[in-house]
């Protein structure tokens, strides 16, 4: 190349570079600039468009670049949470604290721990799209605001779920904390704030009703305690198994529902003892509750078998009605914490009633457990040679 040429090439391309350096960082501040202003306009924006009383209570920056900013409203409680990607200055969805095609497992896990938390009524309403689910970031889990849920017959309650990071780790998208230990919510743990009753069944099990019964309970997180017949166990080993297996507790009503204060002490004895020795070879373990048919019973049975007798306060009398309507408004304006509440679970209307009786308890703020759970919780032991008919 002429060496006149070679120094104008030289020369040009370094009359090039310097614009380069001149240009490139303006460039790249205008795009700084823009980023900063998105930032501020859509933090603005969202801000403007929270109706007053709403305070800002947390602005986590997650590891990812995206910021979750949180916010209450002091009156009502309810929490606005938003996302920006603190990169973009756009506003994004709670997704962006996941991987990639994690959502589904996101949505997933948020499914199977509603399911250990609220009864069936209440996650059908808050799996409906109306609903507006607030996701909140918080060191070691995330909490998920619901509102507008709406369920029938409906709960007024706060309605929201935390997720341990343990439980998500493998979906999330930035750096996290993890608990040594750590509990999952659920309905079945003491809450102090709520009512206990025991809910319990006679003259089972049933073919036609029992399994029904069983898994309305399972629902509505429910227990309760059925108080079967011997010579019925016999037939029915799989219903038997059925309801044990599904966390509840079965109790013995003697082997042939006679009425013990007519029988001589030997033949109290064959009846529940006969009674205990079917439940055994069907499910390995022993009977520690007996409900004497008709509530029958005197001192000398009390005091001869080693039994805690149970009978009850509230009797909903659904044998002699069998109309569900009347069960269901029996049962939810009458029942007391600590009460025992009779029923029978031979009966279709009984089932029918114990369909509607259950969600409407939960929203009042009872829940329904179990005669022993209700003594574990009411902290009161269970005797043997002792009748109770509440537990307070």
């Amino acid at each position: 190349m002429d060496k006149k040429y070679h120094d104008f090439f030289v020369i040009f391309v370094a009359f090039l570079f310097l614009i380069v350096l001149l240009i490139v960082p303006k460039v790249t501040n205008i795009g700084n600039l823009n980023k900063e202003s998105k930032l501020k306009t859509n933090l603005s924006n969202i801000r403007s468009s929270m109706s007053k009383g709403y305070k800002q209570i947390a602005s986590n920056y997650l590891s990812n670049g995206v910021i979750n900013y949180v916010y209450t409203n002091n009156q009502t409680g309810e929490y606005v949470t938003f996302f920006l990607d603190n990169k973009t200055g756009d506003v994004v969805s709670y997704k962006a604290i996941l991987k990639n095609n994690a959502y589904k497992d996101f949505d997933n896990k948020e499914k199977e721990l509603l399911n250990l938390k609220y009864p069936k009524f209440i996650i059908d309403a808050i799996l409906k799209d109306n609903v507006t689910k607030y996701v909140e970031v918080k060191d070691n889990e995330i909490v998920i605001h619901y509102y507008n849920v709406v369920s029938e017959p409906f709960y007024s309650e706060p309605v929201y779920l935390v997720i341990n990071n343990n439980e998500v780790s493998d979906l999330l998208d930035y750096t996290y904390s993890l608990d040594d230990t750590y509990q999952n919510e659920s309905a079945y743990d003491f809450d102090p704030t709520k009512q206990y009753i025991a809910f319990t069944f006679d003259d089972g099990p049933s073919r036609a009703n029992t399994i029904d019964i069983v898994n309305y309970l399972n629902d509505n997180k429910a227990h309760a305690t059925f108080f079967e017949l011997g010579n019925f166990m016999v037939n029915n080993q799989d219903i038997v198994k059925y309801v044990k297996e599904n966390g509840m507790e079965v109790g013995s009503h003697t082997y042939s529902h006679i009425n013990l204060k007519k029988k001589k002490i030997d033949k109290v004895a064959e009846e529940i003892d006969k009674t205990n020795a079917v439940y055994k070879e069907i499910t390995g373990e022993d009977i520690k509750l007996v409900r004497t048919p008709y509530g029958a019973i005197n001192n000398k049975i009390r005091d001869t078998f080693d039994y805690s007798f149970i009978m009850w306060s509230v009797d909903t009398l659904d044998w002699k009605y069998k109309d569900s309507n009347r069960l269901y408004d029996y049962v939810v304006n009458n029942v007391k914490d600590g009460d025992i509440v009779l029923m029978h679970d031979i009966h279709a209307t009984t089932k029918e009633g114990v369909e509607r009786i259950l969600p409407e308890l939960y929203v009042r703020g009872y829940r329904v457990v179990s005669v022993s759970e209700l003594s574990r919780i009411k902290n009161i032991e269970l005797e043997t040679h002792k009748i109770y008919r509440s537990i307070r």
